[in-house]
């Protein structure tokens, strides 16, 4: 027979689904696209690299994953969480705005509406409207179980004796 349900330990052992969402404090896609179109118009130089001339398209890839390290080096991660249905009716008032939802959603760092406004001014338009669509698509989610069977390795291959 099963235990009877506890119903304060599964509220008590339950947590909203969660996801972090980055932002970039120095975004330099714009000039890493700008020379990766460069130096993918350049000829491939597979001459003898002991030669006295610089590779163009080395200088390029260079300088193009020193501007990735700074980039990545300035990722900034929020944790945000999916919302109640309480919430969903907050969001959705006329009084509400993408900052109040952001400010409900947030986890880690905890951040205000005008926190987060801010986190926009900085950050711009394209930083801004992919954090919001990340935010809005972990609302949308559905629920997705892992598939715990076998994995198809273990099928293929049976178990020693042993093992069953």
């Amino acid at each position: 027979m099963s235990e009877p349900f506890d119903f304060e330990a599964f509220v008590a052992g339950t947590q909203l689904a969660r996801r972090t969402v980055y932002v970039y404090r120095i975004d330099n896609r714009d000039e890493i696209l700008r020379l990766q179109a460069d130096h993918d118009r350049l000829p491939d130089a597979s001459g003898d690299e002991r030669e006295a001339t610089e590779n163009p398209r080395r200088a390029l890839a260079d300088r193009i994953a020193a501007l990735r390290e700074e980039m990545e080096a300035s990722r900034q991660g929020f944790v945000i969480r999916t919302i109640t249905p309480d919430e969903l009716a907050t969001i959705q008032s006329d009084d509400t705005d993408v900052y109040d939802q952001l400010a409900i959603q947030s986890v880690e760092p905890k951040l205000t509406a005008e926190q987060w406004r801010r986190v926009a001014d900085v950050v711009g338009l394209a930083q801004w409207s992919v954090l919001v669509a990340d935010a809005n698509d972990l609302i949308r989610s559905k629920v997705a179980v892992p598939d715990f069977s076998p994995s198809v390795s273990m099928t293929l291959s049976p178990r020693a004796s042993s093992q069953n």
